[in-house]
């Protein structure tokens, strides 16, 4: 008796470790490196290429930049998105003097490229690559009929 009970103790205790490290794996899981939650637009840079180096530098001075910042918040313009675990996604567009517009569609991650189903214009499709990402700000490379802009989203 005692032999099976030191075997049904091994196998209880074996199923415990288990049952802990796959089946409560799931609650331990961060989501630092994860886009899905809730992200407004707190920046945007636009980009040409230099004619001289070849490189990206930003295509507004910071003068420039700081004119359409202004202008933007001028402008109460707010964009949002919330990524779903079910592949979707709902973007939130408002500005004063415009109706705020809502608008949800499946979105796709494969590593760093974010496709959002963006619908072709000019026969080029929006390409948006996450540059960096972190528990609290993701920022994107967006190119858009051949011109790159960067965009900064904030988690709320």
């Amino acid at each position: 008796m005692k032999t099976q009970s030191k075997f049904t103790s091994i196998i209880l205790k074996i199923a415990i470790v288990i049952t802990c490290i796959i089946g409560f794996g799931g609650f331990t899981k961060s989501d630092a490196q994860s886009i899905i939650g809730k992200w407004h637009r707190t920046g945007t840079i636009a980009f040409k290429i230099d004619k001289v180096t070849g490189k990206q530098v930003p295509a507004l001075s910071a003068g420039q930049q700081k004119q359409f910042d202004d202008a933007a918040r001028a402008n109460e313009y707010k964009e949002s998105f919330e990524f779903k675990l079910d592949n979707t996604y709902v973007s939130k567009v408002s500005a004063k003097g415009m109706e705020p517009r809502e608008h949800t569609e499946k979105y796709s991650l494969s590593g760093n490229n974010l496709d959002m189903n963006i619908p072709l214009v000019h026969n080029e499709k929006t390409t948006i690559t996450i540059k960096t990402l972190d528990a609290n700000t993701m920022v994107w490379d967006l190119l858009f009929m051949g011109k790159l802009t960067e965009v900064i989203y904030t988690r709320n």
